[in-house]
């Protein structure tokens, strides 16, 4: 059993977001959809799953990253609706004679396979537009009531949908039909935060106030603490002592992609980790990823650089404007306000509950952290 996976946490693995999950739950029983927002690497798509199959519901996984165009988005959730009738008709002829009455308008191929119902698009054109997307869904709706079942559409990187369609006419479909659907669920979720609340939060869009907004934060101390000390009773046969945890918990700063990253790494060792070896395996794990942070650094502007590079350094800061920290970061007041601004909004940096601005990324700013110093002791006049 692996307790610290570094995709989807499923099974035991997951840790904790019991209120999280009950609201997801009762959002899908009520018919409201959901809308689950946190910057990346949080875990948003191993709760949703979590809460279909803890549910035991009929779902189809949309993964929209690879989505390019409107024709592309409207493809991937036809396939996911055909994911949907597999699940829904598990008799073969039955299932073929159903896709054959669903998909009858739409240039496409329908094939059974062991895994389910496969469309197979014979044009790369749009398969069938915005009205044959609608009554599609809707079909979709009036069959899961019909079988008294619950279907839900989990809809992945949904900020596609936004960069792809100018004019929005994706949206507004998928509005319609969740705005009047009780056999069918939605779940959106995405990546890039500032992009997602540009899409639900602004009135002149059709998801504004469509969905209960599920605001992820990093999971609790006390939280991870019971979750590690069950998988090192596994592991070594014994609790950890508990300054060892904080030690990974503080490293980590809570953050859940790289608590599972540093523990799954620690959990190779055969001994007993100490605060020390803990030490080393950050470290190690810094380095190892050394080259891929600088080249994505090396990809923001100077202005931002210096802003990360100074709350690295500090840890933390209150004030990007004062005149202490300008004169720390070199820069004057117009260039820290944009460097702030982009690096807010593609979610580098955060604003936490007391205030200070902080680097969103452990690892992004231990190895910010470590440049600096290292500037610090190879500077001229460092001695």
């Amino acid at each position: 059993m692996n307790y610290f996976p570094t995709y989807l946490a499923m099974g035991d693995s997951f840790c904790n977001r019991k209120d999280e999950l009950q609201r997801v739950i009762q959002d899908i029983e009520d018919g409201t959809p959901v809308l689950l927002i946190s910057p990346r690497r949080y875990g948003k798509t191993s709760l949703a799953l979590r809460a279909l199959e803890k549910q035991k519901w009929l779902y189809a996984h949309v993964d929209l990253y690879k989505a390019f165009s409107e024709e592309d988005v409207t493809r991937f959730i036809l396939n996911g609706v055909g994911v949907l009738l597999g699940q829904l008709e598990t008799v073969p002829k039955k299932l073929l004679a159903l896709a054959g009455d669903f998909f009858s308008r739409l240039n496409v191929q329908v094939s059974y396979h062991g895994a389910g119902l496969g469309l197979s698009f014979k044009d790369k054109d749009a398969p069938g537009g915005d009205e044959m997307l609608l009554s599609t869904l809707e079909k979709l709706n009036e069959l899961a009531l019909t079988k008294n079942k619950k279907v839900v559409l989990f809809l992945d990187e949904f900020q596609m949908v936004g960069e792809v369609s100018l004019n929005h006419r994706i949206e507004a479909v998928l509005r319609e039909v969740a705005q009047k659907s009780t056999g069918l669920g939605f779940i959106f979720s995405g990546s890039n935060r500032h992009l997602m609340e540009q899409m639900f939060n602004d009135k002149k869009r059709p998801f504004y106030k469509l969905c209960d907004q599920i605001k992820i934060e990093r999971i609790s101390e006390q939280a991870y603490i019971q979750h590690i000390q069950k998988a090192a009773l596994i592991k070594w046969k014994q609790h950890l002592n508990e300054p060892l945890i904080l030690k990974i918990l503080s490293i980590t700063e809570l953050h859940s992609y790289y608590v599972n990253k540093l523990c799954s790494m620690v959990w190779q060792d055969s001994n007993i980790p100490t605060e020390k070896s803990v030490e080393g395996t950050w470290i190690s794990l810094v380095l190892e990823n050394k080259s891929v942070t600088e080249r994505e650094l090396s990809l923001l502007s100077l202005s931002q650089r210096k802003l990360l590079l100074y709350i690295a350094e500090q840890g933390k800061i209150q004030s990007a404007y004062g005149r202490e920290s300008m004169q720390g970061m070199d820069l004057s007041i117009g260039g820290v306000q944009s460097a702030l601004k982009s690096l807010m909004q593609a979610d580098y940096v955060y604003k936490d509950q007391s205030g200070y601005y902080c680097i969103l990324d452990p690892l992004l700013k231990s190895t910010l952290h470590m440049k600096g110093v290292y500037n610090r002791v190879n500077a001229p006049n460092s001695q």
